[in-house]
């Protein structure tokens, strides 16, 4: 273990803020605009493992959402990312810090901590801990990245962990149990990122620039580090890594017959399966509708839960031959049977086809507990028509209380450019929330979920074309990063 630490007080010069302002020896957030309130102090470092932390000053109570990252070069390739709602810190809680490892040297490293509107906090020094380093390489290839000036480098000794055990001592033995039970839990899917990158070290991913990424080896998650609670599952509007890793999501591909595959079309699939089930919309009796289903597992999963399902897919007159031809559009009840998930009686008892134009819902299609669509309504030729679809799959095949449960395609790459008319739209953030409120000022009801960054290094990858099915979280359209979004409502009136 290393002996090690970078210590730079709020009034190091190699610390910057643009939308703080340095106090004495500290950096002030006071109700922050949007933007960077810490950052630096671009430090090279050799290869090993590291925790960087930014302490905050005692006795204050900060506020505010924030992200802390840590990054490389002048053009800041992101090594690792972690949120905090700085409100919901513990008390007495004086610090919030990220792991990373580096396996390289890497020069010019920065961490950042990215501000939301109205963050207060007073940050009085980031620290740089070394904690797996060969130790003769500390001193001599720790230096500073932008000039001659040596970084304040600290020897702590093996004292300071020893305190902090002997202060918390069931708190670090709960710590290590956990750690050792998830790890024999962690699920195959992360094995199977591994797998992958022995077949294909090509993997990159895409910055701000638009510009790909040098090669990048993919590290699974540790669980010690990011944690495996079974609150997070789907607690994101977007497709994050975190659910792939979570046991729910490996129940749920064995009820499918799917394989845990890092794919955002699986994350869709459990996305609307949690929250139909999280609504209790899902019970034995209970009256589905599918839009769009193409060739589904679902309607076979949900008779075999007892519900009764009209399966729809667009008429053969407005199907494009890319459905068609590749295998993705239904026009008969046969092609949703799947045997490995409901017996053939009970499917047949349960699930009825028919065509549906989802540009025109039909006055026979009412009355129903639930609906969902996947992946459907970026497909009905403009931003207007896929939002007019979600209003009225809710006000028109719904019963009052009955839920609706759609994904589609999200935008990451702009909140105002976007692809806004032909075969595939892809929405903005600023489409979504006018939606919401358009929604609730209807009178139903939106599940409030945010959209996240991530915190696994999976969640910065960015497929390329030919895109690959076993990792796929994020991918590029054109000249867009997107990926996938879920929103869930409860009709009002």
């Amino acid at each position: 273990m290393s002996s090690f630490l970078l210590r730079y007080q709020g009034d190091n010069p190699r610390l910057y803020t643009t939308v703080g302002v340095k106090r004495g020896s500290k950096i002030i957030l006071e109700g922050c605009s949007v933007g960077c309130g810490v950052y630096g102090p671009y430090v090279n470092l050799p290869r090993g493992r590291y925790y960087a932390c930014m302490r905050l000053a005692a006795g204050d109570q900060p506020w505010g959402s924030v992200i802390i990252d840590v990054c490389r070069n002048m053009d800041a390739q992101v090594i690792a990312s972690v949120p905090f709602d700085l409100s919901r810190l513990s008390k007495g809680a004086k610090h919030i810090g990220i792991g990373f490892d580096l396996h390289q040297p890497v020069s010019q490293c920065q961490v950042r901590l990215h501000c939301a509107a109205g963050v207060s906090a007073t940050i009085e020094s980031l620290e740089i801990e070394f904690r797996e380093v060969d130790a003769t390489l500390v001193e001599t290839a720790v230096r500073d990245g932008l000039g001659a000036i040596p970084p304040p480098l600290v020897r702590f000794g093996r004292s300071k962990q020893l305190k902090a055990i002997m202060r918390h001592p069931v708190k670090e033995m709960r710590k290590r149990f956990e750690t050792a039970l998830i790890e024999r839990l962690t699920l195959p899917a992360a094995e199977r990122a591994v797998e992958l990158l022995a077949q294909d070290t090509s993997f990159r991913f895409v910055k701000q620039s638009g510009m790909p990424s040098n090669l990048y080896q993919i590290r699974v998650p540790n669980p010690a580090v990011f944690g495996f609670d079974d609150g997070d599952y789907m607690q994101s509007a977007n497709c994050l890594a975190r659910d792939f890793y979570h046991r729910n999501f490996a129940a749920f591909c064995q009820s499918m017959g799917l394989p845990t595959y890092l794919n955002r079309k699986f994350w869709e699939f459990a996305f609307i399966w949690h929250h139909l089930c999280a609504e209790g919309a899902m019970k034995p009796g209970a009256c589905g509708v599918g839009f769009g289903v193409g060739r589904e597992r679902f309607p076979s999963l949900f008779a075999k839960n007892g519900c009764k399902i009209l399966a729809t897919d667009a008429p053969p007159r407005i199907a494009g031959n890319e459905w068609t031809d590749t295998g993705q559009h239904s026009s008969s009840i046969s092609e949703l049977f799947f045997p490995d998930i409901v017996a053939e009686d009970v499917f047949r008892k349960n699930v009825r086809f028919g065509f549906c134009d989802m540009n025109a819902i039909g006055e026979e299609i009412i009355g129903y507990d639930f609906c969902w669509s996947s992946c459907s309504f970026e497909h009905l030729g403009s931003i207007g028509n896929g939002l007019d679809f979600v209003v009225n799959s809710v006000e028109r095949a719904l019963k009052i209380g009955g839920v609706a449960c759609h994904t589609s395609e999200l935008n990451l790459s702009s909140n105002e450019d976007t692809i806004e008319e032909g075969a595939t739209v892809l929405f903005r953030r600023s489409d979504i929330e006018k939606l919401i409120e358009r929604l609730e000022n209807r009178g139903h009801r939106v599940k409030r979920l945010p959209i996240e960054s991530g915190k696994s290094f999976i969640d910065f990858l960015v497929d390329l074309p030919p895109y690959n099915p076993d990792l796929h979280l994020r991918l590029n359209l054109g000249k867009y990063v997107t990926t996938s979004f879920g929103i869930v409502v409860r009709r009002g009136r």
